[in-house]
């Protein structure tokens, strides 16, 4: 499995852990869906569609409910690419967060309802936007996996 770990795990500090399932794809013309709500700071935050897994949901399931919930967007999770992590701290909620995330190449399909986040907005960024606006490094690196394996 490739798996990689960003930020810096220090010692003696507890760490909330958050695992997420987060779905990647590609339009006819190479952009990738994300989105976009307001940071703690009033900035732009962008993120990859997908999320916390819930009760005992599959990370399949989570990857669907969310993309919906975020965009309204169908999508069909396909192939596992790789597992992520993050340690870091929130300075906003006073949480040192151990971020772990699964990721998968998806097909996309196209907008099929409301979301039902208010606060999130769908958008389509092309793989250098992607490097420059994604707000976790580690959701940055699975993108650059996912391309390197499905990118027409």
């Amino acid at each position: 499995m490739l798996e990689k770990s960003f930020g810096n795990k220090k010692n003696n500090t507890i760490y909330k852990e958050r695992i997420g399932a987060y779905g990647i794809g590609f339009s006819k013309d190479g952009k990738i869906p994300v989105t976009m709500t307001h940071l703690y700071n009033g900035e732009n935050g962008y993120f990859l569609l997908g999320g916390g897994i819930d009760n005992n949901e599959s990370h399949l399931e989570c990857i669907i409910r969310e993309s919906l919930e975020e965009a309204g967007l169908s999508v069909t999770p396909k192939d596992f690419v790789c597992k992520g992590d993050y340690y870091h701290y929130i300075e906003e909620t006073k949480t040192n967060l151990h971020g772990i995330g699964y990721f998968y190449y998806m097909e996309i399909g196209s907008v099929v309802s409301d979301k039902t986040e208010l606060d999130h907005y769908l958008v389509w960024l092309t793989l250098d936007e992607i490097r420059k606006k994604l707000f976790l490094p580690h959701q940055i690196w699975a993108v650059e996996e996912t391309y390197k394996l499905f990118s027409k």
